[in-house]
């Protein structure tokens, strides 16, 4: 009997976390953006979520400004400034390179990849980010390559430098590797390798 109550309260569970979580979640972010967009304004009394429209909107400007040359080489100019500067250049381009991912360009870090660990029956999803990285010998048989491996259920992983002859191409896109990775491949689709 206590069996059944506690499925019950587990699918219940099931149901509301998630929910809660992500409610939360974009309460809180629009929260943030809204206390960003009241700073742009300082002195004036806004309603709630006005500060949140009008960061939108200064987003949107800017989006709109890149489609002018005379613009987009100002920004040019301030991301060479930026990429030039110790520190801020590693932070810069770490968020640079997310907001890319999130932006729906995560098909220019690279490709999906299997790599198998030698020697083992072991493989892991990962994304072949440099057929030539720095610092790695170009030429067989030292020649490696970088491959990005996500961690489950959290952002970041290591770049491995391995052998090309263990990494495998999938016919899948960066995005569906990230998916699968992030959520440690529960309740995805059977991964499909390429034929030949």
């Amino acid at each position: 009997m206590m069996k059944k109550q506690f499925r019950i309260l587990l699918a219940g569970a099931m149901v509301v976390v998630p929910l809660g979580l992500t409610v939360y979640l974009v309460w809180w972010a629009g929260g943030g953006l809204d206390n960003l967009g009241r700073k742009m304004l300082p002195g004036w009394e806004l309603p709630p979520g006005v500060g949140a429209v009008i960061l939108v909107a200064a987003i949107y400007l800017v989006g709109l400004l890149t489609h002018f040359w005379i613009f987009r080489a100002f920004f040019h100019l301030i991301e060479w400034l930026f990429s030039r500067l110790p520190g801020i250049k590693i932070i810069y381009e770490a968020i640079r390179d997310l907001m890319k991912l999130f932006g729906g360009e995560a098909e220019s870090m690279g490709r999906a990849v299997r790599y198998k660990l030698p020697g083992t029956d072991v493989a892991v999803l990962g994304i072949l980010t440099n057929e030539n990285p720095c610092g790695q010998d170009a030429e067989p048989p030292d020649k490696k390559v970088a491959v990005y491996v996500p961690f489950s259920y959290m952002f970041g992983g290591p770049t491995i430098h391995v052998s090309r002859e263990h990494v495998e191409d999938l016919d899948m896109s960066v995005d569906q590797v990230l998916k699968i990775c992030a959520t440690a491949h529960t309740g995805t689709a059977t991964i499909i390798r390429k034929s030949g």
